[in-house]
């Protein structure tokens, strides 16, 4: 025989609901510039947690009895605006070179902005004595009554009220619902300048710098599990956001298109 400590089972048995509306605006104008700007307003749900999930929650359910009481926003960004622009800069004419050092440059950005991410209060341990994995913060709170976003809160530092959360009592399970505390929203700005130079006829190099995340927020600092044994919240960082910038050679047929966004975008299983 061989020792177990915990049998990690995975079923497929959860759903997921998402439902999107969005708009697309495309706009090139005579002169060089290029404009994009879509804006996508969605809702997801599911009634498990999401396995890998960005917001940081239990890979486990509270209680695999009641998938119900699971049910709740997934990786759930309601609004979500993107704004791109490429410009073809006009080369200086009045010699032949401040021609050749001016001509085929190209300024592209990309701005976004998003609403944030919904994460579950849960409680450190298992209170519950379901046999958590180690690790796994798979209990949530009780909901106390009191406002969750009550004077003092929406910074990083208290986002929410500590004191609208408690520790469940012994052998039972939390009544507040997961992922139904949204954090702070974010907003990034990418930024890249290109020079393109003929080698052949069909051969071409680009130079580009690319600085990232101009625009970053200030990391949320406030946890969002209870430590039962004495009922308060353990603060810590949750979210690391760093500027980058890099600076690219590339060779190609064909001249490089303007700037992607480097974002991510949410999909269902």
């Amino acid at each position: 025989t061989f020792p177990v400590s915990a049998v990690n089972l995975l079923q497929n048995t959860a759903r997921s609901w998402y439902d999107a509306a969005y708009v697309d605006l495309r706009r090139r104008y005579s002169h060089g510039l290029s404009l994009l700007v879509n804006y996508t307003f969605a809702k997801n749900l599911s009634n498990a947690p999401d396995f890998r999930s960005p917001m940081a929650e239990s890979a486990i359910p509270q209680n695999d009895s009641d998938l119900e009481a699971e049910k709740g926003p997934s990786c759930d960004i309601r609004h979500r605006l993107s704004l791109s622009a490429v410009y073809d800069v006009h080369p200086l004419t009045a010699t032949d070179w401040t021609r050749a050092v001016t001509r085929n440059w190209k300024l592209s950005t990309i701005y976004q902005v998003q609403s944030g991410f919904p994460f579950t209060i849960s409680v450190f341990g298992d209170t519950a004595n379901t046999g958590t994995l180690v690790g796994e913060n798979a209990i949530r709170a009780n909901y106390t009554g009191a406002p969750v976003f009550g004077p003092g809160t929406g910074t990083t530092a208290a986002w929410f009220t500590p004191a609208a959360f408690a520790t469940p009592a012994a052998y039972t399970f939390g009544n507040v619902g997961r992922n139904t505390v949204y954090g702070p929203g974010m907003q990034t700005m990418d930024l890249a300048l290109a020079r393109s130079f003929a080698l052949a006829e069909r051969l071409h190099m680009e130079l580009r710098a690319e600085p990232f995340e101009l625009g970053h927020a200030e990391p949320l600092r406030q946890h969002t599990a209870i430590r039962h044994h004495h009922r308060g919240f353990h603060a810590g960082p949750r979210v690391s956001v760093e500027r980058q910038t890099q600076f690219l050679t590339a060779r190609h047929p064909q001249q490089l298109g303007h700037a992607g966004s480097r974002c991510d975008e949410s999909t269902d299983d």
